[in-house]
């Protein structure tokens, strides 16, 4: 999708200290950058329902689980 957008790395450092993740190592909030782009590119790519009363029910199946009775 075209409306991607990068998350910076303050908003990063921000994301982390309000999770209790302090003092981490320069290499994981570029990493955790990385991951924010690509949940938010997964995110933007599920369709949406035009009102919040038609629920996707159609969208999802659940197989039974192999030997339970």
């Amino acid at each position: 999708m075209s409306d991607s957008k990068t998350t910076g790395l303050d908003e990063i450092r921000l994301y982390a200290e309000r999770h209790g993740l302090k003092g981490l190592p320069e290499a994981q909030f570029a990493r955790l950058a990385e991951l924010a782009t690509t949940v938010r590119e997964a995110g933007l790519a599920i369709p949406r329902m035009p009102s919040e009363e038609i629920e996707p029910a159609h969208l999802f199946t659940v197989a039974p689980i192999r030997g339970l009775k």
